[in-house]
């Protein structure tokens, strides 16, 4: 098989010819459009995960071997491992990319270098998305490697990619819009938006516009089975309510390389993300010509799950006071914040929004409007009644961690690495996020979370000083290793999450925070203790005399 060479995310303003941001009329297939279900992996997903269990397990199996020395254990089953990576806007990105860059033997020399290779789903939403979407769309390569190509557009900031020439730029942008606009579909702030974290993220002309979430199983990589399933999430919003974000039992939905739905049981239904866009009524197309590829644009699915323009802290203040103050509750609507990080937000939100294709006429043009598959699909009760999904951030509801997608007992993941970059205590992670998690999943019966204790748990222990474990010892829940963001680098990692412009400088110290937050500057020790929470899923017996101290201290003991 032939690998091309790593695709390059450009800063250059060479606009194609024709933008292919426009969705694209297709024939509908004859297959189904529509599948039902609340608990069973669609075909293409199982099969990539049976292919991908076998080579994860190769390489898990290596570096336990390697970490904690032969025994019995490791000859049997071995766990299953998912990471996730959360929300925090490019603070996220960036600490995410180094702890991946830690956990790859092909970029590290780490205490933890090789579990990257033995990962079977990542998932991520907002920041993290940006991190995954642009792992993902340029076929998973050296961290060290990608980082490179942010660097130029980070230094220039998120509102002006094109440096000099930015004028040039927002005009694509603006054409963009237009050519998805004459397609039938409108443009709001979310496409804007969308666009240019493209031209940050995603490789190829024209800011990356060609990149599409059904694309990532052309990859040479992705075709291999060699990289972890991904999985990008957001949450929808019932616009004919009084509340215009997702209260916290709000539906998880799921974007991935094959399909895009929910499962929750007032949803419960996928459809393939090859033909997101297309209007159905039932369940089918509404007529044979009523199908469209290409709406699942990449770039649309990361700004999706980091859309927050429902907010009014976020640059759209002016937009609520003067036409939609009163239509529904707003969150913290008179706050306002003079920091120069939100300051500067707000300015690029503002000049984002006088492009003339961003449509501003409604609350609904603040969401991101994506037609409604399942609209009158009874079993879909929750959503059969609307023709459009209104999407947001997909940690809107308090859960800024995705960990509802390694629950699922389908995909059978023992152990989630959660990467936790999220800002409750001076913009390091104060566990409120996983708390909140913990409460939902209670709430919705997913019986696979472990238990995590109250908030005030985490200030009177200290818990978010190091690494925890939740789950130790119970082969009937997931063990969570809850890894949250720590000083561990000059710049401290702790920067805002409405920082939208990184010199190059401190790219670089970002992502080496990361890796040493994985690594745990490094730690001989840590790594045993990590092979440990791993062997311990699968065997309560033949463990290394290192593990007890391992879990003395790393298990949370209710």
């Amino acid at each position: 098989m032939h690998f091309p060479h790593i695709l390059v995310a450009t800063t250059t303003l060479a606009v194609a010819v024709s933008s292919s941001y426009a969705p694209v009329p297709a024939t509908c297939p004859s297959t189904a459009l529509v599948r039902a279900s609340t608990t069973s992996l669609s075909d293409d997903e199982e099969a990539y995960r049976v292919v991908r269990k076998i080579g994860a397990d190769s390489y898990l199996r290596t570096w336990l071997l390697e970490t904690l020395g032969f025994f019995s254990a490791i000859e049997g089953d071995l766990p299953t491992i998912g990471l996730t990576s959360s929300g925090g806007g490019f603070r996220a990105m960036l600490i995410g990319a180094g702890v991946i860059q830690a956990l790859d033997d092909r970029d590290s020399n780490s205490s933890v270098n090789g579990l990257y290779q033995a990962l079977s789903y990542h998932s991520a939403l907002s920041g993290g998305s940006w991190l995954l979407s642009s792992i993902a769309s340029n076929d998973w390569p050296k961290i060290s490697s990608l980082v490179e190509t942010w660097k130029p557009a980070l230094a220039n900031g998120l509102f002006a990619p094109g440096g000099s020439d930015n004028a040039t730029l927002y005009d694509s942008i603006n054409e963009d819009l237009g050519n998805k606009t004459a397609a039938g579909f409108q443009t709001v702030a979310v496409d804007a938006w969308s666009r240019l974290l493209s031209w940050q993220l995603l490789p190829g002309a024209n800011g990356g516009v060609n990149n599409a979430l059904s694309d990532i199983p052309s990859k040479p990589r992705f075709l291999l089975r060699i990289v972890p399933y991904p999985i990008i999430t957001a949450q929808a919003v019932d616009l004919n309510g009084t509340v215009c974000v997702p209260p916290a039992d709000a539906a998880h939905w799921e974007f991935t390389p094959y399909e895009f739905g929910s499962w929750d049981p007032a949803v419960g239904a996928f459809t393939p993300s090859k033909y997101l866009g297309s209007s159905l009524s039932s369940g089918k197309p509404v007529n044979s010509s009523s199908c469209f590829t290409k709406y699942d644009n990449l770039g649309y699915v990361l700004g999706t799950s980091s859309a927050l323009f429902n907010d009014p802290g976020l640059g759209t203040d002016q937009v609520y006071d003067a036409t939609f103050a009163n239509f529904c509750t707003i969150p913290n609507a008179t706050a306002t914040t003079t920091d120069t990080d939100t300051t500067a937000l707000n300015a690029g939100v503002a000049r984002m929004l006088t492009i003339p294709n961003v449509r501003v006429q409604s609350v609904a043009d603040l969401y991101a409007p994506w037609p409604n598959p399942f609209y009158n699909l009874a079993s879909a009760s929750q959503v059969s009644a609307a023709k459009t999904l209104s999407m947001v951030d997909g940690g809107e509801s308090g859960q800024i961690n995705p960990i509802f997608p390694m629950l699922l007992p389908a995909r059978k993941v023992d152990v989630i690495i959660v990467n936790d970059n999220t800002d409750g205590n001076n913009n390091f992670p104060s566990g409120q996020e996983i708390v909140n998690t913990y409460n939902a999943a209670k709430d919705a019966g997913m019986t696979r979370m472990p238990y995590v204790p109250p908030f005030e748990t985490f200030r009177a222990q200290n818990l978010t000083s190091h690494p925890v474990f939740f789950g130790c010892h119970n082969d009937t829940v997931a063990t969570i290793v809850w890894v949250p963001n720590a000083p561990f680098t000059s710049i401290g990692g702790n920067t805002s999450t409405n920082k939208m412009q990184y010199s190059e400088a401190e790219t670089a110290a970002m992502v080496a925070n990361g890796a040493a937050v994985m690594s745990q500057n490094n730690s001989v020790d840590w790594a045993k203790c990590l092979a440990c929470a791993f062997i311990d899923k699968i065997s309560a017996t033949n463990l290394p005399s290192v593990c007890t101290g391992c879990f003395t201290q790393y298990c949370f003991n209710p």
